[in-house]
């Protein structure tokens, strides 16, 4: 069955976001890096004009434009407008499946079958992104995954490119072995495969099977040639079939090193938040809560409680950390930095609550949660985190979500 798979990649991700959120920033070289000596992790397209590159250190930056502006990453905001993304994506088909960060496989095969154009669904889904996260993207059109996420490299920004079966192999008999980075081939089979006289697409998938497999094995071989030609079996996932994340978690390392309680406490309810914030979002809960705490001197330790039922809700994480704290107390030396993860992880099925008031929070929360997505993650808090706000918050607290392998 012939089949039509869009790849979205996001222009200049975490930069574009920096910017959508920043009115200040739009239109301006910005480059997006961590704290202290560190590299670029993504520069805008107005950065990119200078030649700054991502991976470059700060010194080169600052010669090459010296007006650059630079934005510390905020992981949580990426994850979050990921999530907005996938919203939209998930109107169309549920075949979404999430690639990277910034960059979704949608089969949208149906909606062709049924007298759609698959270059009209992609322009709709291009203009709301545009309009309603504020971020633009590149669609490549295929027949498979691969054809599909080589189109979408083909013209950024905000390209448009469709590849149709008949016209793989002229497409491809140009395509240099650099653009097939990031679909099998990597940075050091490329110069080999130049060694051999191989160096586009298309010569890649006419070398002799007999001299590929000398090279690189049957198996390696074969693979390769069908790279070549833009011969790809592999379905697109469900957006649920992802490989389900292992632990939720976020940690702070606080502004100033602190003896005081009241201050760790709040710390640790908004980090709790935080976490009970990503698991809904993921649709997970979990029932191993890991609370980690750093001292002054750089003593770490780590405790681990295992619940008989599952959570996901800010106010039930804290609880179960907060009891573990209290076992660390009284302090040794001032903490700089605290973390809670839950672990332990399944998917929430949503299922009916027989007691009340576990129902009527379940329906709070969801009224919190859509009122922080509409107006902004803070709009609505608990109080006791106003602790932690008046001690200094930095404008992000590190997250991480680990998968399964």
């Amino acid at each position: 069955m012939d089949r039509t798979i869009f790849l979205i990649d996001m222009d200049a991700y975490f930069a574009s976001v920096e910017q959508a959120s920043n009115p200040f920033l739009k239109g301006k070289p910005v480059i997006v890096c961590g704290k202290g000596r560190t590299i670029v992790a993504a520069a805008s397209y107005e950065a990119r004009a200078f030649g700054i590159k991502t991976g470059m250190n700060l010194y080169d930056v600052a010669r090459l434009c010296p007006q650059a502006v630079k934005v510390y990453g905020n992981h949580d905001k990426y994850i979050d407008t990921s999530f907005r993304i996938h919203k939209i994506l998930l109107d169309y088909t549920d075949q979404v499946e999430v690639f990277s960060v910034d960059e979704c496989f949608l089969d949208v095969t149906h909606l062709v079958q049924r007298g759609f154009s698959g270059r009209d669904v992609a322009a709709e889904i291009q203009q709301r992104i545009r309009s309603e996260i504020g971020l633009g993207c590149s669609i490549g059109i295929g027949p498979n995954k691969l054809v599909a996420k080589l189109g979408s490299n083909l013209e950024k920004p905000n390209g448009l490119v469709e590849i149709k079966q008949e016209d793989i192999a002229s497409v491809f008999e140009h395509i240099p072995l650099q653009d097939l980075q990031g679909l099998g081939i990597g940075r050091k089979l490329a110069p080999r495969l130049e060694t051999l006289g191989i160096r586009t697409a298309g010569q890649l998938g006419s070398a002799s099977p007999d001299m590929m497999s000398a090279l690189f094995g049957r198996v390696g071989g074969y693979h390769l040639g069908r790279i070549g030609r833009g011969e790809d079996d592999s379905i697109v996932k469900k957006y649920w079939e992802h490989p389900q994340a292992k632990s939720v978690g976020h940690s702070h390392t606080l502004p100033q090193d602190t003896w005081s309680i009241p201050v760790l406490q709040s710390y640790l309810r908004l980090l709790s938040e935080k976490v009970g914030k990503r698991l809904r979002e993921g649709q997970l809960i979990g029932r191993t809560v890991d609370f980690v705490v750093r001292s002054a001197d750089f003593t770490t330790v780590m405790k681990q409680r295992t619940l008989q039922h599952y959570i996901k809700h800010g106010k039930d994480i804290y609880t179960v950390g907060w009891s573990i704290f209290k076992e660390l107390l009284p302090l040794r030396q001032p903490v700089r930095l605290v973390g809670i993860t839950v672990s332990g992880l399944m998917r929430d099925m949503h299922q009916q609550y027989l007691l009340e008031d576990i129902e009527r929070q379940e329906r709070l929360t969801e009224v919190l949660d859509s009122i922080n997505e509409k107006y902004g993650d803070s709009t609505i808090k608990p109080s006791s985190v106003l602790i932690a706000e008046k001690f200094g918050i930095e404008k992000h607290c590190g997250g991480f979500m680990k998968k399964k392998q």
